[in-house]
Order: C-alpha cells, then sequence, then structure tokens
C-alpha cells in the first residue's frame, strides 16, 4: 500500500487559497494582493476545484465567486501562505492523512514575519476537519514550503531552516530527519545546505528547487558570480547531482535561471502599514523572487512572471519540460512584496480515495 508524501506533479483534488485582509503585510489595505487571488481564484477553476478558504469578517466580499467548482470555506487565519500553514498530505498504509506540523511563523517572536500566529498554527487542524481526514500532530517546527517530495519515497529540504535556531532549537539533524520521516512515512531526507539569500523563511527549499516528475528536480540558476546565491546554487548542483532515489536511480537535474534582482519601490513601501509586530517592509527591501515558486495544475503550469528580461525564457524552458500541460505566465510582483511567491500562496489537494 502507498506511503509517504505524493509528488505536486500528481493529478489533484483541488487547490487551496485563502483571501488576504493583512495591511501590515500587503499594501494599500491588500486591494491589490485581493485582486491578485480572485484572478487566480477564476484561472485555477478552469483546470480543478478551488478550496477558497475566506477570514469570517470579509465573507460577504467573495461569496459570488462560490460555484460549482469553486467552494467558499470560513475560517480564521493570520495570513495567506496556506503552503506553510495547511497541514502537508501524505499516504500512510493507503490511506491520505494530514501531518500538524508546529508553525511559529518562520523565526518565532524574535526573529518571525508577524506576531500572533495562533490562528495559522490552528489551521491544520481545521483543513483536515473539513476534509474529514485523519490529523497527525508531530512535534517539529516545519513549514510546509520547508520540505518536497518527489512523490516516490525522498523528502528535499534546508539545512537553513529547519536546523535553524529559531525553529528546532537542540535538536541534532538526526533527530529531526527521523520525526520527518516516521511522520511521512518517507524513505529518505536529502539535505541542502542553503535557500535563496534574502528569503525571510531562512531559505526554503519551495523557492529552489522543484520536482516534476519522480525523476526529473528543477533547480534555481545562476552564472553570475557576483550574485549573493551562487555559491548557494552551485553546492545545492553538487549535492544533487550526486544524490539517487530511493531505488539507486540518479535524478535528471534542469536549471532555471533566476529573475534579475527585484527590490520594494518607495511607492509600495508607502502603502504597507507599519505594525511593530510585523517584519519591517521598507524602501529597498529585497523581494526573493524565484521562478521556481510556480505551481502545477491538472493539465496547466501557472509560471511566475516579473516583468524580467528571463521571463519568456523560463516560461519556455518549462513549457519544453511540460509538454503535457499549458503554460501561464502570472505576473506575481505582489505576493512578492508580503514575502513569497505563487507556490507559497497555493496548496494542492491529493486524490481523496
Amino acid at each position: 500500500m502507498r506511503c509517504g508524501i505524493p509528488g505536486e506533479y500528481e493529478k489533484h483534488n483541488g487547490t487551496m487559497i485563502m483571501y488576504p485582509f493583512r495591511s501590515d503585510i500587503w499594501r494599500d489595505n491588500a486591494v491589490h494582493m485581493q485582486k491578485y487571488i480572485i484572478d487566480l481564484v477564476k484561472k485555477i477553476s478552469e483546470y480543478e476545484k478551488v478550496y477558497f478558504i475566506c477570514h469570517p469578517h470579509f465573507f460577504n466580499e467573495v461569496k459570488y465567486l462560490a460555484s460549482e467548482n469553486v467552494d467558499i470555506i470560513k475560517m480564521d487565519y493570520d495570513d495567506i501562505w496556506i503552503r506553510d500553514t495547511s497541514p502537508t498530505f501524505a499516504y500512510s498504509n493507503g490511506q491520505l492523512i494530514c501531518l500538524d506540523w508546529k508553525f511559529n511563523a518562520w523565526g518565532g517572536r524574535k526573529e518571525g514575519s508577524y506576531y500572533p500566529w495562533d490562528s495559522d498554527n490552528a489551521l491544520s487542524q481545521k483543513v483536515s476537519d473539513y476534509f474529514r481526514l485523519p490529523c497527525i500532530q508531530v512535534p517539529v517546527v516545519l513549514e510546509g514550503g520547508a520540505i518536497i517530495s518527489d512523490g516516490n519515497g525522498t523528502i528535499f529540504a534546508t539545512r537553513s531552516v529547519l536546523l535553524n535556531r529559531n525553529r528546532n532549537p537542540f535538536k541534532s539533524k538526526e533527530h529531526i530527519e527521523e520525526q520527518i520521516l516516521e511522520a511521512t512515512c518517507d524513505k529518505q531526507l536529502i539535505w541542502i545546505d542553503q535557500g535563496l539569500s534574502n528569503d525571510e523563511t531562512n531559505g526554503h527549499i519551495d523557492n529552489i528547487l522543484s520536482c516534476i516528475s519522480k525523476t526529473d528536480l528543477c533547480l534555481a540558476w545562476t552564472d553570475d558570480e557576483h550574485n549573493p546565491n551562487f555559491k548557494r546554487l552551485h553546492k545545492a548542483f553538487e549535492i544533487l547531482e550526486n544524490c539517487k532515489n530511493v531505488y539507486g536511480e540518479k535524478y535528471n537535474l534542469h536549471l532555471l535561471p533566476l529573475p534579475s534582482e527585484m527590490r520594494l519601490s518607495a511607492e509600495e513601501a508607502r502603502g504597507i502599514t507599519y505594525n511593530s509586530s510585523s517584519l519591517l517592509r521598507d524602501i529597498g527591501f529585497v523581494l526573493p523572487a524565484s521562478y521556481l515558486n510556480f505551481y502545477m495544475l491538472n493539465g496547466a503550469v501557472l509560471v511566475p512572471s516579473f516583468h524580467s528580461r528571463e521571463d519568456d525564457l523560463v516560461a519556455q524552458m518549462i513549457q519544453d519540460l511540460m509538454p503535457n500541460r499549458k503554460v501561464f505566465q502570472i505576473f506575481s510582483r505582489e505576493p512578492l512584496i508580503g514575502g513569497g511567491g505563487l507556490h507559497c500562496i497555493l496548496h494542492e489537494v491529493p486524490q481523496i480515495e
């Protein structure tokens, strides 16, 4: 019977997404990000079911979107990073289950992105209740974007996140690895040293790596020695080119260039309300842009674009790698302002048998 986290490239039951409302993370009272999310809901619903989670206070603003392929779900939450705050879906002896990791907003009270995060930490149980799936609490601080799976028994993660003192202090690599593999029912965990240098999550794996099949990996890349990510990504390449899946097979590595560096503009910064309990986003704040934050749908793939010279090249590369999916470029500067990307605000729901 099947065990482990399914691959994101597999057929979905649907996609979860959330409605933004914070003014200390999303500029101009979140109006631009709200439009971005609503446009995503409409696009995704053309290909699969959408589970649109909305805070009860804002339900009336989006209830008109309800349809046969869009369910509007009332739930409390602190912000919209459902990749990180929803449960990780995994199979255990053929049964789909939900794994409820501990969440501390990417670093706790001192180093996290916002406080409080109580509603986000409670979200996994609510989601598992909604889908009527068993929910297993795991005593590890971990966000969904911190791990990815090849759908074949292997998980990838970064040391800079899971072994960080702001997540799991005084816990050894061996202990963390054992806890994760026991919970997910996977067989091996491959460690990459670091993610992107300016990623406020401390370097989530999903901003530099994606599994598009059991044997194909996409890795963020730069040949610019002056880029702060040059050494990080070349080190990741060295690790990945020598690792094998659980059946002893080497992976096919596909290198996708990073976009040109982007920073928060004065106009964008002025639109964000200052809050002492959330991360300061000021003029010149580096935006963690990556094309690896793409999202696969049933029959399509959403690829971020940034009005960068690399946009069309990467979109074509992804189309060549996934000829059976239709590529849609989604201008995605808006989620970057809040610290993430397309993949961070979406979460696949695997087939529920």
